[in-house]
């Protein structure tokens, strides 16, 4: 795409790279974060009725996937889109300009995610149902927080992919919007869990030790790709030491 250069200033070239790139950046980010979390409630809506479980014991009824639609979506046009520039960003090389916008890399890491995201949510979900066949209730909770939760630590994860989540939210610790985003959904399912509306959609309010197991199982489901970050990072340290 040709830039027009309004002034005889060079750093605006400069500018207007990083920026094009930073948007790039977080289009990619946000196409990679609707992957990953569309996969553990597409798994979840289909393979708990081949496993014959009953209508009523379902981990997600409609109700809750129009529920998770109306937070996926803020979530990545507005957080996601938000992200500042990397700090590597001025750094890599030219981009081809005929490079696809998501490519095997991006598809594959959407997957993964996906994956071990839907194995957290729909396993606490089974043994739950195991352990309280009389509480679908119970079950649903736990299983739909473990995703309510991941989706705020995904978005942290994945504003990046030199960076850590630390160092991620340091960069958006001022910015008002992503504060009221993620606390917004947090204290919505706050509401959702602990006020009348709970019956409403079918959940059991979670006991204190309930929830902080929800809450570390969510964050165990996606902050282990912190540690691939940390692996690549020792990998490009020591291949610039050789």
């Amino acid at each position: 795409m040709p830039i027009s250069v309004m002034d005889d200033n060079f750093s605006t070239i400069v500018e207007t790279v990083q920026d094009g790139r930073r948007i790039f950046d977080n289009i990619r980010k946000a196409v990679g974060y609707v992957f990953t979390i569309h996969i553990p409630i597409a798994f979840a809506a289909l393979l708990a009725p081949l496993m014959g479980i009953t209508p009523t014991s379902l981990l997600l009824l409609p109700l809750h996937v129009v529920l998770l639609e109306l937070i996926i979506d803020p979530t990545c046009s507005i957080v996601l889109e938000r992200q500042p520039a990397e700090t590597d960003i001025m750094t890599r090389p030219p981009r081809n300009p005929k490079e696809k916008l998501l490519n095997a890399k991006i598809l594959l890491k959407s997957v993964t995610q996906g994956l071990v995201l839907f194995a957290a949510s729909f396993g606490t979900y089974l043994y739950m149902l195991g352990q309280h066949p009389d509480n679908p209730e119970l079950a649903r909770t736990m299983g739909f927080a473990v995703i309510m939760l991941a989706n705020l630590f995904l978005v942290q994860v994945n504003s990046s992919d030199c960076d850590f989540a630390v160092q991620s939210m340091k960069r958006l610790v001022k910015d008002r919007v992503m504060w009221v985003v993620n606390l917004g959904t947090l204290l919505g399912l706050l509401v959702i869990l602990y006020t009348p509306l709970n019956a409403f959609f079918k959940f059991a309010p979670l006991t204190v030790s309930q929830f902080l197991i929800v809450f570390a199982i969510a964050g165990v489901s996606v902050l282990w790709y912190e540690v691939v970050k940390l692996i690549k990072k020792l990998r490009k340290s020591n291949a610039a030491s050789i």
